[in-house]
């Protein structure tokens, strides 16, 4: 029998997921991440849980949550990821009927052959996991490699620099144009984005690559009150002004960047 659909709650899916989970032999743990491991949820968070299952089981897992998931609802959509996914593990998204679009469950199975480093365990990159179930004891963050992670964003930083200095001058060209769907785009992908990452490596180098999740939280409050207001503007002549203040503010901390010795 179908819930009641009105009594369907985050917490209840969860409970399914771990009941679910720990009854297959083949699951050796299961955890919650995304915002629950950092501590941000909320009634918009989404649901991000992780399994470490056997190498063989993958497709197995996938069905019985599959079917687990039906009995609180039906299932509008589900989405399995092509492989090989960039992170390297098997992913499927769930989207529930009559409940809110962004409530997804997002299941993430990690195999057991694949590298601890690979599981998106470093507290200081993705929070504190929350742990559904371990049976032998084998999620444990691992020591985050900080000076293969400074070396990895020094390689990156000298690319965005290059990238940034020859393309962000495309946002003035289109909107001397007159195009305002084009100028906006290039703004948000030929400055803002740069730019958002690149104040990530000044103010939480952590977690540089992260885009603008968490940026409330990662930036100085003035900091990111400024940039929200570079993303705000009425017209063309209000962008092409804002978008000298990001170019500035873009090489104004990368030379903070480069005093400060990264």
């Amino acid at each position: 029998m179908i819930a009641t659909v009105k009594a369907l709650a985050r917490q209840q899916i969860i409970d399914l997921l771990r009941e679910t989970l720990s009854a297959l032999p083949a699951v050796r743990a299961a955890w919650l991440g995304g915002s629950d491991a950092s501590g941000r949820t909320d009634r918009y968070s989404d649901i991000d849980i992780q399994a470490l299952v056997a190498d063989e089981a993958v497709a197995m897992v996938f069905t019985a949550v599959t079917n687990a998931l039906a009995t609180l609802a039906p299932i509008d959509r589900q989405y399995r990821l092509p492989e090989p996914t960039w992170h390297g593990h098997s992913q499927t998204l769930y989207r529930l009927q009559n409940v809110p679009p962004w409530l997804l469950v997002d299941l993430v199975l990690m195999k057991e052959s694949s590298p601890p480093e690979k599981r998106f365990l470093e507290m200081e990159r993705h929070g504190r996991q929350v742990i559904l179930f371990d049976r032998e004891g084998v999620i444990q963050p691992p020591p985050f490699d900080r000076e293969s992670h400074q070396a990895a964003m020094r390689d990156r930083l000298a690319d965005l620099v290059a990238r940034f200095d020859l393309f962000h001058n495309f946002v003035d060209k289109v909107i001397r144009r007159g195009d305002v769907v084009e100028a906006t785009t290039i703004y948000q992908g030929q400055t803002i984005r740069p730019l958002i990452e690149l104040l990530r490596m000044r103010y939480c180098p952590d977690r540089y690559d992260f885009g603008p999740r968490y940026l409330d939280r990662d930036l100085p409050a003035d900091i990111h009150e400024q940039l929200k207001q570079l993303m705000l503007y009425r017209d063309l002549d209000e962008l092409q002004r804002h978008q000298a203040a990001a170019v500035a503010l873009f090489w104004q901390v990368h030379d903070e960047i480069q005093r400060d010795g990264l």
